[in-house]
């Protein structure tokens, strides 16, 4: 059976679980630095000392649930994007596939928008080799090469264009500016970007 949060591994003990469950929820409600040690203890109910046998740190917590979201993320997304064929469909299955991301785990989703700039230089060498961003940006030189991205715009502007939009759309929804589901908004903010990629 699938484990509904798949920032949990099967070998994590019961405390780390509720650690990691908690950990996350917190990271993306309060923050990641108002966010304190004890909170994630009380909301885990553990003692610090228990919370410290599994993380020597908060930031350690917090790394080690940035990296399993961004790989979750990262994974779907070439799953999709490989399964479908031309830039129409794999530019909608990457739209697609962040909408149902958000609409599963919105914290996780948060956290890692919210802590990307502060968590990313940590990361592994080996997640640095291929990225969300990389994944868009080859299929929007794939759009180029199709004659379905516009070539005068600055590609990087482009993926400025689409990460911002996607970005923007999940915290409105996380903050309830929105009504969810996120998935509703998929034929939206796919013809918005269409329009404004070409």
């Amino acid at each position: 059976m699938a484990r509904e949060d798949f920032y949990i591994h099967d070998d994590d003990p019961p405390g780390k679980q509720r650690i990691l469950r908690e950990g996350l929820r917190l990271f993306a409600q309060k923050g990641l630095s108002a966010t304190s040690i004890r909170d994630i203890a009380a909301a885990a109910e553990l003692s610090n000392p228990a919370l410290y046998k599994h993380f020597r740190t908060k930031d350690d917590l917090a790394l080690a649930l940035f990296e399993r979201a961004y790989r979750e993320v990262l994974r779907r997304l070439t799953a999709a994007t490989a399964r479908e064929h031309g830039f129409a469909a794999k530019f909608r299955a990457y739209i697609v596939i962040l909408a149902e991301f958000y609409d599963e785990h919105p914290h996780a989703m948060m956290f890692t928008t919210d802590n990307l700039a502060a968590l990313w230089p940590h990361v592994p060498e080996k997640l640095r080799q291929r990225t969300v961003i990389t994944l868009l940006r080859e299929l929007l030189s794939d759009g180029r090469r199709d004659g379905l991205v516009g070539n005068r715009a600055d590609p990087e502007l482009q993926i400025a264009l689409v990460t911002g939009m996607l970005n923007q759309i999940t915290r409105q929804l996380y903050l309830g500016a929105l009504g969810g589901p996120a998935g509703k908004y998929t034929d939206g903010i796919e013809r918005i970007l269409r329009s404004g990629l070409t």
